[in-house]
This record gives C-alpha cells, sequence and structure tokens, in this order.
C-alpha cells in the first residue's frame, strides 16, 4: 500500500521547506504556488492538497469537492489553518497557532480519517 500522496502549493518557499518534513507518513510533492493549480491537481490526483495563498485555495477547493478529497490552507497573514473537506471551509486549531507541527497533525487526522472511512 503506497502512502497518500499530498500536493504542497506554496508561494513562499520558506513554508513548504518548514512542513515538508514534518509529512514524513506522505509521499509529498512540492510545488510553486498560483501556476495552474487546477490543472496540476487533476494531473496528480492528490488525498490532500496544502497551500499557501487565498487563490491555489480556491482553485484547490473546487478540485477537492470534484475529487472528494481535501484542501489545508495556511493563511499566511493571520497564522490560521482553513480546512475545505466535505464541501465545506472550516478554521482548524487556534488564530495564531498555524505551526509546522499544527499542519502535520490536521494532515495526519485528515488522511487518517479518510484511510478509515475508506
Amino acid at each position: 500500500m503506497r502512502p497518500p500522496l499530498v500536493a504542497l502549493i506554496c508561494r513562499v518557499p520558506l513554508i513548504a521547506e518548514g512542513i515538508r518534513p514534518e509529512l514524513e507518513f506522505a509521499e509529498v510533492h512540492s510545488f510553486k504556488g498560483e501556476r495552474d493549480t487546477a490543472g496540476l491537481l487533476r494531473s496528480l490526483e492528490p488525498e490532500l492538497v496544502i497551500v499557501d495563498s487565498s487563490a491555489d485555495a480556491r482553485e484547490a477547493s473546487a478540485y477537492a469537492l470534484d475529487r472528494d478529497s481535501a484542501v489545508l490552507h495556511i493563511s499566511v497573514n493571520s497564522r490560521t489553518l482553513r480546512l475545505f473537506q466535505s464541501g465545506a471551509w472550516k478554521q482548524v486549531g487556534a488564530t495564531g497557532a498555524a505551526t509546522p507541527e499544527s499542519v502535520r497533525n490536521v494532515a495526519a487526522g485528515t488522511l487518517f480519517a479518510r484511510g478509515a472511512a475508506g
């Protein structure tokens, strides 16, 4: 069984560098943000998409809705995490707590819950 595929799409390279090592339980592919995100996701078909821009979050949520997958949006400005799952966005964690560890926790919980349900 292969590990879950995660697309890490970031405008800010330091965010990807900080998060990638925390996702040791997944196959992670990193990409620069805001560059035909919808086309990239259709080609990759990841189980989870992690983004750091609102534009990529919009494109990824449309993909996720069609594919029954999830999107985790890291807001750089407010340091918050929002999760798009089952057609709706919800804030996860405390405001200002968008750390690599909290991203790991939400990603693992989302992927493991998906695996348990499927």
